[in-house]
């Protein structure tokens, strides 16, 4: 009799041990609160991501490529002209600064000779070049600007006939100069001159 007791008692503990481990291997196969709230954060953000790029990033919607900034070149024929233009001014306003003035009248006593050869007939004749050589470069790059139907009101044709004209003056004055061996009244003419080439720089600046 006590050996049909222990047969039983031995048969509940196994009974109750096997329980115990089935139940745990059970909860371990369950899913937990806490698991399926993080897969369904993830599901969420992912929708929320695939929401964001279709929105934002179309499929067709190609890259944009930002195009860079366009720089003009520093020597171009057109440039090239303004610059011979801005550099006739400047010589023609040296030569005005190296003008000397001889004294006139009984009082004065003899004068030296006029100088052929200084920095006034020298910067005179560098202006001379430097005006040719501006009008040359206009008439190279910009020959089709210039139409006589327009009049004189268009800005371009009248920075054509100022600036030939000056250039003109201005090398009339310093080739009448530099013929003579005494005094003569140029300045003013190329003083005219450098003023029209003024105007007509502005004209077109």
């Amino acid at each position: 009799m006590k050996g049909i007791k222990l047969m039983w008692g031995g048969a509940l503990c196994l009974a109750a041990f096997s329980g115990t481990a089935w139940a745990q291997d059970q909860a371990a196969e369950l899913p937990l609160l806490s698991s399926e709230y993080v897969k369904d954060y993830e599901s969420f953000k992912l929708a929320a991501n695939e929401t964001d790029v279709l929105v934002k990033r179309p499929e067709n919607t190609s890259p944009v490529l930002k195009q860079p900034e366009f720089e003009s070149p520093m020597f171009t024929g057109t440039k090239m002209h303004q610059y011979l233009g801005l550099a006739t001014v400047g010589a023609a306003a040296a030569t005005f600064l190296t003008h000397f003035h001889p004294c006139e009248g009984p009082n004065c006593g003899p004068q030296p000779p006029r100088k052929t050869h200084g920095a006034h007939a020298n910067l005179g004749r560098a202006t001379a070049i430097l005006a040719a050589a501006t009008v040359a470069t206009g008439l190279l790059y910009h020959w089709d600007d210039f139409h006589a139907e327009d009049g004189v009101s268009d800005p371009d044709n009248l920075h054509v006939i100022l600036g030939a004209t000056g250039a003109a003056l201005m090398a009339y004055a310093i080739n009448k100069s530099a013929r003579s061996t005494v005094p003569t009244s140029h300045a003013a003419m190329a003083e005219l001159g450098a003023l029209s080439m003024v105007v007509a720089i502005k004209l077109t600046w």
